[in-house]
């Protein structure tokens, strides 16, 4: 009797100490970002949450990209992993998302680049004792995107690329199959992204988004010993989406506005 006590008030220590979040993609990512934030504080609600993320539509792993005149550093080179280090405090809880993985792809990078980048990712994540989540790039080109579609996407979102259809099929499939053999106790792969895919195969349907982001959601904070099913609501969605468009436009195109300290 007396060894339950001690046990029940460390594990109820542990469940109230902070969470750093750590969120790393592109488009995707970038357009919901707000409505992941405020869905997760109230599902770890009364544990204190803060966030730090690298993203933007177009962003490489490996590679500068962007989108116009809003070109963005490597996420592997643009200062994150060194913020995190000076900006874990002790007891707090990592919790990183790695997700948007293929823009390099388009940019010409070799999947071998592609996969010692996220291998290094990981590895350095792991040294903050990270749950990681890592989704898989949620496309079969041979089976779910014909050539003709290809070219249409890669000229509307790659035009400089001279990436081919074949040689875009082969890296993905090498590049999940890294990211497939990489979950472990530490890292949990999220593999079931497609069903929430729009028509163009890469960016999630707008009428779907607040099922996939919640879906991760669930995923992230389950992590953390949360019951709550959790849900992100539309008004969250559309601000989201309006504030990105808002970044995008007066930070990453005018410079009008300055970074928050919590954007790399």
């Amino acid at each position: 009797m007396s060894f339950v006590l001690p046990l029940t008030n460390s594990t109820e220590d542990q469940t109230q100490n902070p969470v750093l979040f750590i969120f790393l993609g592109a488009s995707n990512l970038a357009r919901s970002f707000h409505g992941l934030k405020y869905c997760i504080e109230r599902c770890i609600f009364p544990r204190p949450a803060s966030f730090v993320h690298a993203m933007g539509p177009g962003r490489g792993y490996v590679s500068r990209g962007g989108i116009l005149n809003a070109i963005y550093s490597p996420i592997l080179n643009c200062g994150i992993l060194e913020a995190v280090r000076n900006k874990k405090i002790k007891d707090q809880s990592v919790v990183a998302l790695i997700t948007d993985i293929g823009n390099d792809i388009m940019y010409g990078v070799s999947s071998e680049k592609i996969i010692n980048g996220l291998q290094y990712l990981l590895n350095a994540l792991g040294e903050f004792k990270t749950n990681i989540f890592i989704t898989s790039i949620p496309v079969d080109l041979e089976n779910d995107i014909s050539e003709l579609h290809f070219h249409i996407i890669r000229q509307i979102y790659f035009p400089k690329s001279p990436v081919k259809y074949s040689q875009a099929s082969n890296n993905i499939k090498a590049i999940n199959k890294f990211i497939l053999q990489s979950s472990n106790k530490k890292i949990t792969v999220i593999n079931d992204m497609k069903q929430f895919c729009g028509i163009d195969k890469i960016h999630y349907s707008i009428f779907k988004s607040q099922s996939a982001w919640s879906h991760v959601v669930g995923k992230l904070t389950a992590s953390l010993g949360t019951n709550i099913s959790p849900k992100l609501k539309t008004s969250e969605l559309a601000l989201s989406m309006a504030n990105n468009i808002a970044r995008i436009l007066l930070t990453d195109m005018l410079g009008i506005a300055n970074k928050t300290n919590e954007t790399f």
